[in-house]
């Protein structure tokens, strides 16, 4: 960085009286001047030179290059710690000075040192005050590169970029940990798993796993759902949290439909490779959840709890390979879709802990797997 005593001064403006004089001063010190006759050339001089200082004639009725001009550069972000110098004789314009942010004021007949002094405390002052704000900048910057980061392992870069540009939005989620919102919540549950571990050597199962989560995530987030938890084999996704979505329950059944079709050629994958045979089932429900950062001081988790979550949970337990079950309230949702017309109602479903039967749907499958005998766990 240069010293204090060397910085750039822009001028702008004709050569009034006062502006001469402040020149002759600036010149007589060797402080390099550069000199701007318009509004257009004053911005292209403060692009083009590391200006530092501005210069201005308060008294001068052309208001694009006096308090207009002042104004303009203090409504400037990028701008607004450029210190601005005016020289005036008129005490009806001081006022109007002070109004439009100039930062000193010199008569015509001031003294060159006090003038320096002044001057180059306040380039000073506008250097610690650019340095302050581009840390602030690079805080900021890496504030929100930690935030994206964060959310890209719950979420598409997609949905990431949206809920950034949502001014305070990614704040709120990860703070308030009781926040209530409106979520289809979907569970994915691998069957024969505890089997498959038994059998395979940890290495593959773990590959397996990497894969199976590697496919239902991509699906996921191709439909904008979050990814809440990953435990064991089972696999849970919210869909209108944390950004709204009207469509939730329609986005969260075709996420389903999709896994049910795709996962059909990875298993036929590991039954060639590895001989096992297994499936996905898939419970979906709607409802109030409560989202937000769980836990404690050491450990934090960005997750949804509730009802409808414990519900859909049930649901998936209870599909077969091959087949998701959903709650009457995304039957509800669904209507005028065409999954409206294929859902079909199956026997209600009395979970434990609850007092009344719960109506239940299904998508028909073309095939269907009972993997559950001997896997209780899985």
């Amino acid at each position: 960085m240069t010293s204090y005593s060397a910085f750039r001064t822009l001028c702008v403006g004709q050569r009034s009286k006062g502006l001469a004089i402040l020149e002759r001063h600036f010149a007589d010190a060797t402080l390099p001047l550069v000199r701007a006759a318009s509004p257009e050339e004053a911005h292209a001089q403060l692009e083009a030179n590391d200006v530092e200082l501005v210069l201005i004639d308060v008294d001068r009725e052309d208001d694009a290059l006096g308090l207009g001009f002042c104004r303009a550069l203090k409504e400037d972000p990028a701008r607004v710690n450029v210190p601005i110098v005016g020289v005036s004789e008129l005490p009806s314009r001081r006022r109007a000075a002070w109004d439009a942010g100039i930062d000193e004021l010199f008569p015509h007949l001031v003294h060159p040192g006090e003038l320096l002094t002044r001057v180059r405390a306040l380039v000073r002052l506008g250097r610690v005050r650019r340095m302050h704000t581009a840390d602030q900048l690079a805080e900021e910057v890496r504030r929100r590169e930690e935030i994206r980061a964060t959310f890209r392992r719950y979420v598409s870069p997609a949905l990431a970029d949206e809920i950034l540009a949502r001014p305070g939005l990614p704040v709120s989620a990860f703070e308030h940990p009781n926040r209530t919102a409106r979520a289809a919540v979907m569970f994915a549950d691998m069957r024969g798993f505890t089997r498959i571990a038994e059998r395979l050597d940890p290495d593959r199962v773990v590959r397996i796993l990497n894969e199976y989560f590697s496919l239902l995530t991509s699906i996921s987030f191709e439909h904008d759902g979050t990814v809440f938890n990953m435990a064991g084999d089972c696999l849970m996704v919210g869909f209108g949290v944390p950004l709204e979505q009207p469509d939730l329950a329609l986005r969260a059944v075709r996420t389903a439909s999709e896994i049910l079709e795709r996962f059909g050629a990875l298993a036929a994958t590991w039954r060639t490779k590895y001989g096992i045979d297994t499936g996905v089932g898939i419970g979906i429900n709607l409802g109030d959840v409560i989202a937000g950062n769980v836990g404690c001081s050491s450990y934090m988790s960005y997750t949804i709890i509730g009802d409808t979550v414990n519900v859909a949970s049930r649901l998936a337990q209870r599909a077969r390979a091959g087949e998701m079950l959903f709650s009457a309230p995304i039957v509800q949702a669904l209507a005028g879709t065409p999954f409206a017309v294929q859902a079909v109602a199956l026997p209600a479903l009395t979970l434990r802990g609850r007092s009344s039967p719960l109506d239940i749907h299904c998508i028909p499958a073309m095939s269907r797997m009972d993997l559950r005998a001997g896997d209780a766990a899985a």
